[in-house]
């Protein structure tokens, strides 16, 4: 493999562009027992949809391996590597990571998270810069943030970055790891990890009514923001632009809202649409996906009422208020045992809430259950029988 003439902090960057270059990393990394893995993607900041655009692996032993998905034909050489259990995938703050893998059809196995291990620890900042800092004062270049990692050639600023996002994570994992093992939580972290793997990358229900303001709409206009959802995700796509960079989401939300208004007009009065969106043929498309909706909704009848109840908050009465008093008391004692931040593990204020107007304890990690009913216990506060979702 020829590998970049590049390094930092004394480990080689390896960068991987080739099918070819890809399997000879693979080989490389399966002899080491811990690998250390961060993704650089784009969720709609650049591009549309949420794309791959950067694969960052440390093995350990001196090599970062840094690999490029645009010019490779498969990942499936990669993906199962990942998804080989018997090697520890060390990952800071792994959700989207493991998400955007499992969009892309790999389900990782074998992952350790330090951000949860941080936050276990009790943390009240848990990024990757203040772990370096409290536990190594190292400080960390983050310049590169906000880069956009669909460009090419990638910059040597950009390796050195995306580098630094895994050089230092298996020993970032054994310090984290010793003091977690000494507190004696090394189950939490396990079974928190256990749940991490079991996320699955699903696309929202009903995204048009994620829109700020979309519940104020009646149901005819609900309907029609749908439709006009619809159309603006299309175009989106075409032009390979972020969703709200064709239409804002408020204008979309004020289109819904007076449908009967003069297109060509709200098209050139409105802030922040897309010059595409204004040429002819879009403007007649985007008339004819009105006109289509409303057709629709009249055809099935949508109604012009507004939902009820939308503004109405959960009901109370004393034993709501009971409840909640009860497990806020709970918290606060779990607060004075392991600190504010490794308590919003075990119990936080959605669980509270639902258990408040429920009655019923839903819960979903077998630790923080243990531990929660250990303390109201102490505290003598009668708990029922929770409902636990099993871990796979």
């Amino acid at each position: 493999m020829e590998n970049t003439t590049l390094a930092h902090d004394g480990v080689t960057i390896a960068l991987i562009e080739s099918d070819e270059q890809l399997l000879q990393a693979v080989a490389a990394m399966r002899q080491s027992k811990e690998l250390a893995l961060d993704l650089e993607f784009d969720q709609n900041r650049f591009t549309y949809g949420f794309n791959l655009c950067l694969i960052q692996i440390a093995d350990g032993r001196g090599t970062c391996y840094i690999i490029d998905p645009f010019g490779l034909s498969s990942l499936q050489p990669l993906f199962q590597l990942l998804e080989d259990k018997s090697i520890t995938k060390i990952i800071h703050h792994a959700n989207n990571d493991i998400l955007l893998l499992d969009k892309l059809g790999c389900n990782i196995r074998g992952v350790l998270d330090t951000d949860v291990a941080a936050k276990i620890l009790n943390y009240e900042r848990s990024s990757l810069a203040t772990v370096m800092k409290e536990e190594f004062d190292h400080e960390i270049d983050k310049s590169q943030q906000s880069s956009n990692w669909n460009k090419r050639p990638l910059t040597q600023a950009q390796l050195i970055y995306a580098t630094i996002d895994v050089i230092y994570l298996h020993r970032v994992k054994d310090r984290l790891v010793s003091q977690i093992e000494e507190a004696g939580r090394m189950h939490w972290l396990q079974e928190e990890d256990l749940l991490l793997e079991a996320l699955t990358y699903a696309e929202p229900e009903n995204p048009h009514m994620r829109l700020r303001n979309a519940f104020r709409l009646n149901y005819y206009q609900q309907y029609l923001l749908r439709e006009l959802f619809t159309f603006r995700d299309e175009l989106a796509k075409q032009l390979n632009k972020p969703s709200p960079y064709v239409i804002p989401n408020d204008g979309l939300v004020e289109l819904a809202n007076n449908p009967n208004t003069d297109i060509h007009e709200w098209l050139n009065h409105t802030k922040g649409i897309h010059g595409a969106l204004k040429r002819t043929r879009n403007e007649n498309l985007l008339i004819e996906a009105l006109a289509q909706a409303k057709k629709n909704a009249k055809a099935e009848n949508i109604s012009h009422d507004y939902p009820q109840n939308r503004w109405q908050r959960p009901p109370r009465n004393p034993d709501t208020d009971r409840r909640k008093e009860e497990l806020t008391l709970v918290q606060k004692h779990l607060v004075s045992i392991y600190g504010e931040f490794a308590t919003r593990l075990i119990i936080n204020q959605s669980l509270i809430t639902d258990y408040s107007i429920t009655g019923q304890l839903r819960c979903t990690k077998q630790y923080a259950t243990e531990i929660l009913l250990k303390a109201a216990a102490e505290l003598n506060i009668p708990l029922p029988e929770p409902s636990l979702k099993s871990v796979k």
